[in-house]
């Protein structure tokens, strides 16, 4: 593990314009620390519900849980005989479950630090979730081109949804427990009804065909609104909303962020949480808003509109995007030369895996370089303002 340089926020002088100092002086995300252990590529990292842990899956054959308060690894979990590639926590952050190479998914218990479940799967396991209302179920998604529900008090007893062949890449479990969406190797984004176990609609236009490699939602608690980001092989991730409307026959595309390099390569993408953006980064206008120029005041209420999202690339960065969820479509290889991208550096090759943090606005990335990278995403203008990538 090495510390930053740098952990605290720049201020400038002090006195009264401390508010305005604390705008113009914090930076853009900051790596804060770097996490060294694994012996291989980390393909998967999720940050535990309760934010204090991180787990990580890797191409050494083990899951690592790092306590990135304290900064360090508090446990390595072997059992997997092959590659280990997603890894999803339960929500009391007791437990994880890992997807692997040998068609296995593995439910761990952290105190213990044992296996407590082995679910046999039919092909090469690429993603796994539990499910958010009961923590019996876990979701997956392989090779064979099925997406299996695991009910780990019968494990032998798994229902499967056929995917039509296709290798499913990529999975996410919705919070209301009813849907499921899935990326495949053919392009396709599909939503799952999992109470009757069948397939509800196709969300990716006709004229997506290549492979997605991720899948990221996150809801916009305030308005209501769900936004779909997708990794795919040709060098696009897509940002899409009306994802949780079925009135709409395909979810509106309102970002292609290219520039990206993805191809060929199982690229990760996380956003923030709108609403703990939102609250943290107005605290930085609410002691004296009322004294700001009109610019910042109109700063700050678009924040009420804004995306973050976290994508790692299969170049040594990952990226930070700032969106605007009211736009129509926008292509930002454009708007990035106007400061919409920045450019997370420090890693020496691939970043396949990100995350973020649940309850602030903090990130983590990894990847082929066998290390894990925190980044602190300061309460600060320049989140806000035209930075360059």
């Amino acid at each position: 593990m090495r510390d930053g340089e740098d952990q605290r926020l720049g201020t400038a002088g002090g006195g009264s314009g401390g508010g305005a100092g604390r705008r113009r002086e914090a930076k853009q995300l900051k790596c804060y620390a770097e996490l060294d252990g694994h012996e291989g590529a980390i393909y998967s990292t999720q940050y535990s519900h309760s934010g204090n842990l991180v787990a990580s899956a890797s191409f050494d054959k083990s899951v690592r849980i790092w306590d990135i308060g304290e900064q360090k690894q508090v446990a390595a979990l072997n059992g997997h005989q092959q590659t280990v590639f997603d890894v999803a926590w339960r929500y009391d952050s007791a437990a994880v479950v890992s997807a692997g190479f040998d068609r296995m998914c593995i439910e761990w218990d952290l105190e213990t630090r044992l296996a407590i479940a082995q679910l046999q799967c039919d092909g090469l396991v690429q993603s796994v979730r539990y499910s958010t209302h009961n923590p019996r179920i876990v979701y997956s998604g392989d090779s064979s081109g099925f997406i299996t529900i695991h009910d780990l008090r019968q494990p032998q007893s798994a229902t499967k949804l056929s995917n039509d062949g296709s290798m499913v890449n990529t999975i996410y479990c919705f919070k209301d427990e009813t849907r499921l969406v899935s990326g495949d190797r053919n392009g396709e984004i599909k939503m799952w009804d999992v109470r009757v176990g069948r397939f509800m609609r196709l969300v990716s236009s006709s004229s997506q065909s290549h492979a997605i490699s991720h899948i990221s939602v996150v809801k916009n608690e305030k308005s209501g609104t769900e936004y779909m980001a997708a990794n795919s092989y040709d060098n696009v991730l897509r940002v899409y909303d009306r994802v949780d409307d079925p009135s709409v026959p395909t979810p509106r595309a309102i970002h292609e962020l290219r520039g990206i390099r993805s191809r060929n390569w199982p690229i990760k993408n996380a956003f923030l949480d709108p609403l703990v953006a939102q609250e943290q980064l107005l605290g930085l206008y609410d002691d004296d808003y009322y004294e700001l120029d009109t610019r910042l005041q109109s700063e700050a209420r678009g924040l009420q509109s804004m995306l973050f999202l976290v994508t790692g690339s299969a170049e040594p960065y990952a990226y930070l995007y700032r969106l605007d969820s009211h736009s129509k479509l926008a292509r930002i290889d454009e708007k990035a030369k106007r400061g919409g991208r920045q450019r997370l550096e420090g890693h020496s090759d691939r970043v396949y895996a990100v995350a973020t943090h649940p309850t602030e606005i903090k990130a983590c990335t990894a990847g082929a370089d066998s290390t894990i990278r925190l980044w602190h995403i300061p309460s600060a203008g320049r989140l806000l303002k035209d930075g360059r990538s």
